[in-house]
């Protein structure tokens, strides 16, 4: 059985710092909405893509690689395997 919690609310709320605890104590996967958000914003930023260019962001939305990975009780993010 598999499920998706999702927590949501204003900045600086600490939802951050309780999905991270729930994850742990759970042994569930992190997944950082925002840095994911920012990467395809870096993405457009790198291939100076505009945001009124819909076709652009949504071929960059297609083919981007986002990695979330736990390493050392820390979790990463790779953008494009870097």
């Amino acid at each position: 059985m598999s499920f998706v919690v999702a927590i949501d609310g204003p900045a600086g709320t600490g939802k951050g710092t309780v999905t991270k605890l729930l994850a742990e104590k759970l042994g569930l996967v992190n997944i950082d909405t925002g840095a994911m958000y920012r990467c395809v914003t870096l993405e457009c930023i790198n291939k100076g893509i505009s945001v009124t260019e819909e076709d652009k962001i949504k071929d960059i939305l297609e083919n981007i690689d986002i990695k979330l990975i736990k390493e050392n009780d820390e979790q990463k993010v790779f953008l494009n395997r870097k």
